[in-house]
């Protein structure tokens, strides 16, 4: 009832404005008046949405850990990251390549040894990734 008595006396207002004034149909306090009044329906969804996105966010947290939850971290951004991260890295491209592999595989390529980091090159010029990409047709 009282969403019916708010309408109804913002119409009076409304009414009343058009009868003294006659103002254009754009008129910006009409337009106030009329957005001013309250739909039942539109009160109560807006109402029930606000705790369903309480309820949802809730049971979120609660499922965080699960194995079916997505992680919150993006392998893109890491991807990103990483490629980022290896253009600073001083060599040639193919030892760029090779950090980003080496990232991506959670290996510290800082910490490998001079033999590794060879046989490790030897073997990435083998790959199709490697093959295929711009960097696989310089020379190293």
């Amino acid at each position: 009832m009282r969403f019916q008595d708010i309408n109804a006396s913002l119409e009076a207002v409304r009414a009343e404005i058009r009868q003294k004034y006659q103002p254009e149909e754009e008129d910006t306090t009409l337009k106030a008046l009329q957005a001013s009044q309250i739909q039942e329906e539109d009160y109560f969804c807006h109402v029930t949405h606000k705790e369903w996105d309480t309820i949802l966010h809730d049971i979120r947290l609660a499922h965080e850990a699960d194995a079916e939850s997505a992680p919150n971290d993006s392998s893109t951004l890491k991807i990103i990251a990483d490629a980022e991260k290896a253009m600073r890295f001083p060599g040639n491209a193919l030892d760029k390549f090779c950090y980003v592999m080496c990232s991506q595989l959670q290996i510290s390529y800082e910490k490998l040894t001079e033999k590794e980091r060879t046989d490790l090159k030897n073997i990435m010029k083998k790959t199709g990734i490697y093959k295929d990409s711009p960097l696989g047709s310089r020379k190293c």
